[in-house]
This record gives C-alpha cells, sequence and structure tokens, in this order.
C-alpha cells in the first residue's frame, strides 16, 4: 500500500466483483463467469474482454468463481453459478463458500474442501414469482446456521436456514427493509 505498486496479479474470470479467504484459496466471483473459449458466442465486456452471452438475449450467459491457490497463485478452479455472481460470504467453518447470483435469485455454495458446488438456494420465497428478488449481499450469523441475504429488489433481507452438508437449507422469511439493501453485517 505505502508504495502504490502491483505485487501479483492472478488469471480469473469476467468482471470480477467480490474475494473472500478460505483454506489457503481465494475464492473470486465473476459478475460475467468464465472466460469464454473460442467457439463460444461472446461479446463486449469492455476494455478489449469479451464475455460468454446466450444467443437471444446477448446477455451474460453464466457467472462463476475462480479459486486461487494462494501459495502458487494459480487457479484451481473456475465453478459455474448463476448469473452476475457477486457478493460472497464464507461460514464460520470455514467448509463452505456462499455466492450470491444477483440475475437467477439464486445463492451458489461452494464446499472448500472439494471446490465444487455443494448447493443451489433460491433466495426468493417461490421460484415461480414474477418479481425478482436481486439477492446482492450475504452475512452469516456467527453459528454458521443462519445466512443473511439482502436481496435488493425484494426491499427485504430473507433469513436462510443453512443446512448445505444435507442439501436442505432454506428460506425461512423475509424481513422488509428500506428500498433496495445492499449491504450486510451481523451483530450478534
Amino acid at each position: 500500500v505505502a508504495s502504490g505498486r502491483v505485487l501479483r496479479v492472478f488469471d480469473v474470470g469476467v468482471a470480477p466483483f467480490d474475494v473472500v479467504l478460505a483454506g489457503g484459496k481465494a475464492y473470486v466471483s465473476n459478475w460475467g463467469g468464465r472466460r469464454p473459449g473460442p467457439s463460444e458466442l461472446t461479446g463486449p465486456a469492455g476494455r478489449g474482454t469479451v464475455v460468454k452471452v446466450d444467443p437471444v438475449r446477448h446477455v451474460a450467459s453464466e457467472g462463476s468463481v475462480t479459486v486461487i491457490d494462494l501459495a502458487t497463485g494459480k487457479p484451481r478452479a473456475e465453478i459455474v453459478t448463476g448469473l452476475h455472481a457477486g457478493a460472497l460470504a464464507v461460514s464460520p467453518d470455514g467448509r463452505h463458500v456462499a455466492c450470491a447470483n444477483a440475475a437467477s435469485d439464486t445463492l451458489t455454495v461452494i464446499d472448500t474442501r472439494t471446490d465444487t458446488v455443494a448447493e443451489t438456494i433460491w433466495a426468493k420465497p417461490s421460484p415461480a414469482d414474477l418479481f425478482g428478488a436481486q439477492p446482492n449481499a450475504l452475512a452469516f450469523d456467527l453459528s454458521g446456521r443462519t445466512l443473511y441475504v439482502a436481496n435488493g429488489t425484494q426491499n427485504a433481507v430473507a433469513v436462510v436456514a443453512f443446512d448445505p452438508s444435507e442439501r436442505e437449507s432454506k428460506l425461512q422469511g423475509l424481513i422488509p427493509v428500506g428500498w433496495f439493501p445492499g449491504a450486510l453485517a451481523f451483530d450478534a
């Protein structure tokens, strides 16, 4: 910080958004997903970067989380999530990383032991609801059994009973708050 020099650069996906650390690894959410392959349909993402897009709407077709081994500085995994992978939170025991997928109304839960998707959780009461939730911020309670989610377009904080080991995490309800909550902090 004192010199302002860049010390290390890590290869991640398109439009990195958030970073958390767990188990000697950095987890980086990528709003625009993986870097596209040569045969995939792409669109411009700014500054010469391209993003993988869907063939109908021509918007980013996925989000992702890049897992970086901090000892080597190399990517260990690229985990595909829902659209617009944004906020990340590490469970207090370090076994899971939750990722808010703002444009999919879901949360992707990553098992930090295997760097695979442990579970996908709906952030809104019913997947059939026409109005989206747009989850954009996350915070665990101290026990790690409750995950709070800022659902921007619902003007609410979702309360999730967190149990990914049994794939039984469940939205418990919504706490009404002001317009478009965008940050959370837990205070016991």
